[in-house]
């Protein structure tokens, strides 16, 4: 079992209504901001347009967003059940979704030039070493020429110092239990590597937390 899968089992256990757990409601007011943003900026594609969520989780967040305001949702996860769990809650609140298990570095479900917008759900930074270019690859492939994908992802370097002691500063790594945990890169770096792995970033934001920032970058195809 992966720990994703172990984690969303215990979440719907005890009752949480997301990844976020009890940080959902702050999670969901910045979310919602951001998107809201963008959408006046037409940053985001017109309502109707078809968006995929990476790494959707329970479809609590982006996906409930885009739901409401009318887009034609996908969403993947590696969970078996935060999906199913996304399922349930979609069909109980009359909304339509597609949820389906997945690892976002292989997306053969999805077709070439597919969706309008691909949101990273938090996920990107979940992706280690080569997972990374995969996953890229795959965006590339199922994102329409003129689409729009919406990076958001830790960045920055750590700023607790318990963090900061499990920082690996050469290989952008924030470590746990002796394993790669997270990418954590600086934003000049993150915008570099999506530079060369296809995408321009035309338009960057930056959240700043106690612990580590989080950017929202909005990208096209090169």
């Amino acid at each position: 079992m992966n720990i994703y899968e172990q984690c969303y089992r215990q979440l719907k256990q005890s009752g949480q209504q997301a990844w976020t757990g009890e940080g959902y409601e702050r999670a969901w007011r910045k979310l919602t901001a951001i998107l809201q943003a963008l959408s006046k900026k037409h940053v985001l594609p017109a309502p109707g347009s078809v968006c995929l969520e990476l790494g959707c989780g329970n479809g609590a967040m982006a996906s409930l967003f885009m739901a409401r305001a009318g887009y034609q949702v996908y969403g993947v996860d590696i969970s078996p059940t935060a999906i199913g769990w996304a399922q349930e809650t979609f069909s109980t609140a009359g909304l339509a979704a597609d949820f389906q298990q997945g690892d976002v570095c292989t997306l053969g479900m999805y077709h070439d030039h597919q969706f309008d917008l691909v949101f990273d759900g938090s996920c990107l930074h979940c992706l280690i070493g080569d997972q990374r270019q995969r996953c890229y690859r795959q965006i590339k492939r199922i994102l329409k020429p003129n689409g729009v994908f919406i990076v958001s992802s830790m960045c920055g370097q750590p700023k607790r110092p318990e963090d900061r002691q499990h920082y690996r500063a050469e290989k952008y790594q924030l470590m746990r239990q002796g394993q790669p945990w997270r990418t954590l890169m600086p934003l000049p770096r993150l915008t570099a590597e999506l530079a060369a792995s296809g995408f321009i970033a035309f338009k960057t934001s930056v959240s700043e937390n106690p612990w580590w920032d989080h950017a929202t970058l909005c990208c096209r195809l090169i």
